[in-house]
């Protein structure tokens, strides 16, 4: 197994159990100690867990980043509005893919009954439309993803997306970077959106602050391929300065 997909599986690990041991690691993953020793302190150096003898702990604190469960109930307030804040970008008619995750998810709840195409890889987002008879709805196929979210990734997903040109992708992250940019913790979820990403003309992130200065497995964007990142009023002065010299619109809410 690569690193980066063993390093994953680790995440998902501490997900659930939130302790790992060192030779549990190793039997599981056909390794060496020296090679999960290492692993856990990549793991440990972008904040997610806390080493100690003969294995680790999920780290405990203020950034949400990690679990998934518990960033579906924290800076709830704020990704409201930014949810609320999106909705403005949606015009009849358009064509927009919503991209997974929890502040996708309350803009789906937020976004009007009127005549778009929506394109989702998200089942709770694509529940949210049922109701919606004026949306037209569009669910990618794919490998359902159940570690606190519903969501399809693979193949099978990337390609429903490449089939179609949207106006608009509003697009979720696990971690913001002014240098590593946008991050996931999955290599499937960065493949996808990466395709998400090439399927539209425009491409709007929402992003709450908790997300900025954070770390993640994977890097699927740069800030250059982001024309408007939405975000709450926690930001800094000097983070919206360095932003506001970017391309990017910056919409503080």
């Amino acid at each position: 197994m690569f690193s980066a997909k063993r390093l994953e599986e680790i995440v998902r690990i501490l997900e659930k159990e939130e302790s790992v041991d060192v030779n549990s690691l190793c039997v599981q993953f056909n390794v060496t100690s020296k090679t999960i020793r290492q692993d856990l302190n990549k793991l440990a150096d972008m904040g997610i867990l806390e080493r100690f003898h003969g294995g680790a702990i999920l780290k405990q604190t203020n950034n949400n980043i990690f679990p998934i469960h518990q960033r579906k109930r924290q800076n709830l307030e704020e990704k409201k509005r930014i949810a609320q804040a999106a909705c403005k970008y949606v015009n009849e008619r358009d064509i927009v893919i919503i991209d997974g995750g929890s502040t996708d998810l309350e803009f789906a709840k937020a976004l009007e009954n009127k005549p778009i195409i929506v394109i989702t890889n998200d089942l709770a987002i694509a529940g949210e439309f049922l109701n919606k008879e004026q949306v037209e709805l569009y669910v990618t196929g794919g490998k359902l993803r159940r570690e606190g979210v519903y969501s399809l990734l693979g193949r099978d997903a990337e390609r429903t997306v490449q089939k179609y040109n949207a106006n608009k992708l509003f697009l979720g992250t696990s971690a913001v970077d002014f240098r590593q940019g946008l991050m996931v913790f999955s290599a499937e979820e960065a493949e996808l959106k990466k395709a998400m990403i090439a399927s539209s003309k425009e491409v709007i992130c929402l992003a709450d602050y908790s997300k900025f200065h954070q770390l993640a497995l994977t890097s699927f964007a740069t800030l250059d391929d982001i024309d408007i990142l939405i975000t709450d009023q926690r930001i800094p002065e000097a983070d919206r300065s360095f932003l506001k010299k970017s391309k990017l619109k910056l919409d503080i809410v």
